[in-house]
């Protein structure tokens, strides 16, 4: 029988590296202005509403981020063993691209389609997901 072997410090290295990421990503050193307009408004506008990692937002979304990593792990872990004979790293990659595809990508469309939010925040809202999912796969991957 199948018995998980999860490295829990991988866990949280990949969290915080997630984590980094998005305050990078959302940063204006690269998205945030062209997110900012993705959410129909200016810079000015989203500093007067707050809009943006805040306070306990900031928090709920690094515990968001420790379980999108920690049920990540238990996949990649799983689909260790079943795919013995590839590498730790394509394993952890190909992993979390179809954690992507299959939960996050699915579930930004839904934004798009019945909550107004526009294609350009779609594209850098999945961007944003898809490069942390991979950081994540590596991670977990050949960290065992």
């Amino acid at each position: 029988m199948y018995e998980p072997t999860i490295n829990y410090l991988a866990v949280l290295i990949a969290t915080i590296a997630h984590y980094l990421l998005g305050g990078l990503w959302y940063s204006p050193a690269l998205f945030l202005n062209r997110w900012v307009e993705g959410m129909g408004m200016t810079l000015e506008e989203a500093k007067e509403k707050k809009i943006g990692g805040h306070g306990i937002g900031l928090l709920y979304q690094f515990l968001g981020t420790f379980v999108l990593v920690f049920i990540t792990a238990h996949m990649v872990d799983f689909m260790k063993v079943v795919y013995h004979d590839l590498s730790n790293l394509t394993v952890g990659l190909t992993s979390a691209f179809w954690v992507w595809l299959g939960y996050i990508f699915t579930f930004g469309i839904t934004g798009v389609v019945f909550e107004n939010h526009s294609w350009k925040l779609f594209r850098i809202n999945m961007g944003y997901q898809f490069t942390g999912l991979m950081i994540i796969g590596a991670i977990l991957a050949v960290w065992v």
